[in-house]
């Protein structure tokens, strides 16, 4: 979102992506010497919300994120959200949690969540629906969007 919109707290970003990297048990996978670039694609359209996390659960890994999209923005499929660099096993380690976490506040901003944006202990929910309600994007796919890594060595 752009200045003026919903306002994420960095403090929520940083407990809850820790929280999701200790409960996913996240470790890097591969080679640790092997660095590289990866992209994260969009699968099927819908509306992008999440990014700050994203790059709160790569970066704790060591991997840095450069964002392409914005959050409240929609893509169609095919379109690379992000671009990655680093260690390619801290990049492969962390990907399951990262677009999990990044296809379930998209779901949620497009009101396909399964998560009460209410709920006063889910302060990133909140923060998703409360982007996703101010969007002058409308949300292309029932389904919601989902995405991919696709890792260049």
């Amino acid at each position: 979102m752009n200045a003026g919109g919903p306002v994420l707290d960095r403090v929520d970003v940083m407990a809850a992506a820790m929280a999701a990297l200790l409960a996913d048990d996240v470790r890097a996978v591969g080679d640790p010497d092997a660095v590289g670039i990866a992209r994260i694609r969009c699968t099927a359209p819908g509306m992008v919300v999440g990014l700050p996390v994203l790059k709160e659960v790569f970066g704790r890994m060591g991997a840095r994120v450069r964002p392409l999209a914005e959050d409240g923005e929609v893509v169609a499929a095919g379109v690379v959200i992000a671009e990655l660099g680093g260690p390619i096993a801290a990049i492969v380690g962390a990907a399951p949690t990262a677009l999990r976490l990044l296809t379930r506040l998209s779901a949620v901003a497009s009101g396909r969540g399964g998560a009460d944006p209410a709920d006063p202990a889910d302060p990133l929910a909140r923060w998703a629906a409360e982007v996703g309600r101010l969007s002058p994007a409308t949300p292309v796919d029932d389904a919601g969007p989902s995405f991919e890594l696709e890792v260049h060595p």
